[in-house]
């Protein structure tokens, strides 16, 4: 979002995976919480047989979750050990959590399937596939389906953690991707066979809000299932608050180094290992990691979630609807003087309703804009129009106006072959394996229109709070820290003629001066080995944009 569509774009989105990483870490904090109460209550529903103390401390009353916020302070110690420790405790606790999950498919679909006999006939077990029928329940029909996927969107947070991770990655041009597209389809797999076979094993009335699984093992008999899957939660979902803490910080570091955030975020420390006597060669974000723990530990011992559910999903989902508008606009924006201030060949007389007329950049905004705007517009009528004709007749009329606009792109907009980010300056040569996006603008269009009209079945309570939240976070960024980023400070305004020579402020970054003064040498000297006047033109004004990529 930074070097695509802006600085305030980049706080938006900054905000909303501040959401995703932090708020997350927070909220499963505190679910690690209720879980293990849950747990340590088993059996003792009365609460006689176990201590007042240890009673009033683990559930102390006023929203306060003791537990969620022990949790939330081992992780952040767990981080503070530095990354190669931090591995080995994700790597160990990643195969467990695996082997939990599918043992409890599986248990679930055994039991439904009645292979194992009854223990009691007097007393038959509640697992069947019965209880899918009916399949989608009739007091929910399609907005139900809709509006439950929105909310359980938050179930599925943690997948793009992995590209905070990429500066840690051995070749992360063909890794990342690759590993985003794994996590997702195994993800996705794993998610809709576990709900599967916990809906087999219990009416989904009957399914336990706190500790779903190890509650239906146990109505169904199998008190060892029940106690090993709810010992398996406890132990395997601190992982979550790990990972997340851990891409928190990985944020804001990478915000510090923009100049985004305060350089404390930015700062590396090195030490020897708490685990080992090894000198540290790799260095950790100590700083970092303090802030961001305390404020998850905050967050978790103090805050309750009724609504942060819903305030997280929409935050992600207007995030990823903000990554396919980045996606379609690195595609189509195409090289054009705009870039280096030279308006000039712009008519105003145009008009503004003229789409076509305008040059292309111009028109790609805003068609990013209706896209945006009527894939939420589809969703708000799906939602809130009770009269069922004219909910379905404007809903699809909004997702045909998108694939319009997606047509539009398509035909209209052409493909760049090279941009301004291009791989190849930063040791990426041509030929190496590289990622790409297919059905491009197609998949992105999709997306956006997905992310918004789940977005608006979230809930009003959802929007509300978070247009509140970025908004108040955008205030308190432009009082404190803008105007310090790279891009404003720079304050560059480069201008290539025809005669290959740029023009540059004193006041420019100093090393982005150098590197457009080495272009110009280059340049002159290529020009007098080659007759070819055009080509090398070109290729100095995508120099010149590569090396402004790196401040804008």
């Amino acid at each position: 979002s930074y070097i695509t569509l802006g600085e305030v774009f980049a706080i938006m989105s900054s905000l909303c995976q501040t959401l995703e990483y932090g708020g997350s870490a927070a909220a499963v904090a505190r679910s690690w919480g209720e879980k293990f109460v849950d747990w340590v209550r088993e059996g003792h529903e009365d609460g006689n047989d176990i201590p007042q103390w240890l009673n009033s401390f683990l559930d102390p009353g006023y929203g306060i979750n003791p537990m969620g916020g022990i949790i939330a302070v081992v992780c952040t110690l767990v981080l503070l050990c530095g990354i190669q420790e931090s591995k080995m405790a994700t790597n160990v606790v990643s195969s467990t959590k695996i082997l939990l999950i599918l043992f409890m498919i599986v248990g679930g679909f055994v039991l439904a399937s009645g292979v194992v006999p009854e223990n009691d006939e007097n007393n038959p077990r509640p697992a069947s596939f019965l209880n899918w029928n009916p399949f989608v329940p009739p007091e929910f029909g399609p907005v139900g389906i809709v509006q439950g996927s929105s909310i359980l969107f938050f179930a599925f947070l943690g997948y793009d953690c992995i590209c905070n991770l990429s500066g840690e990655a051995k070749n992360p041009v063909k890794d990342v991707p690759r590993a985003v597209l794994l996590t997702l389809l195994v993800d996705g797999l794993v998610y809709m066979m576990a709900a599967l076979s916990l809906t087999a094993m219990l009416p989904y009335k009957q399914i336990s809000t706190i500790s779903g699984f190890p509650r239906a093992f146990g109505a169904n008999g199998w008190i060892w299932a029940e106690k090993l899957s709810g010992f398996g939660e406890i132990v395997t979902l601190p992982l979550v608050v790990l990972a997340s803490v851990q891409s928190q910080t990985r944020l804001l570091f990478a915000m510090s180094k923009d100049k985004l955030v305060h350089s404390l975020f930015g700062k590396v420390s090195f030490s020897k290992s708490c685990c080992s006597r090894k000198e540290d060669k790799i260095g950790n974000i100590s700083s970092n990691i303090r802030i961001c723990g305390i404020v998850v530990v905050l967050l978790a011992l103090l805050v309750p979630f009724q609504y942060m559910d819903d305030l997280i999903s929409s935050g992600a989902l207007f995030l990823f609807s903000l990554t396919d508008c980045c996606l379609l606009t690195l595609r189509y924006k195409t090289r054009s003087e705009s870039f280096l201030g030279n308006t000039s060949d712009i008519d105003d007389t145009v008009s503004i309703l003229s789409i076509v007329a305008v040059k292309e950049h111009l028109s790609l905004g805003r068609s990013l804009v209706l896209l945006n705007v009527f894939s939420l517009l589809s969703g708000l009528c799906f939602a809130y129009i009770p009269i069922s004709t004219v909910k379905y007749s404007l809903a699809i009329t909004f997702a045909v106006l998108v694939l319009l606009i997606t047509l539009y792109i398509e035909f209209f907009c052409d493909q760049a072959e090279s941009n301004r980010f291009a791989l190849e300056g930063d040791g990426y040569g041509i030929g190496k394996p590289r990622f790409r996006t297919p059905l491009v603008p197609y998949l992105p269009s999709l997306g956006i229109f997905l992310n918004w009209f789940m977005v608006a079945n979230i809930g009003w309570i959802g929007i509300a709070m978070l247009a509140a939240y970025l908004l108040g976070g955008i205030l308190l960024y432009g009082a404190i820290c803008s105007g310090k980023s790279e891009c404003t400070e720079a304050n560059i305004s480069a201008t290539l003629n025809y005669q290959g020579h740029e023009i540059l402020p004193e006041s420019a970054n100093e090393d982005l001066r150098e590197a457009l003064l080495l272009k110009v040498d280059d340049h002159d000297e290529q020009i007098e080995e080659n007759d070819s006047i055009e080509n090398n033109l070109a290729k100095d004004l995508s120099e010149i944009e590569t090396s402004k990529s790196s401040l804008i």
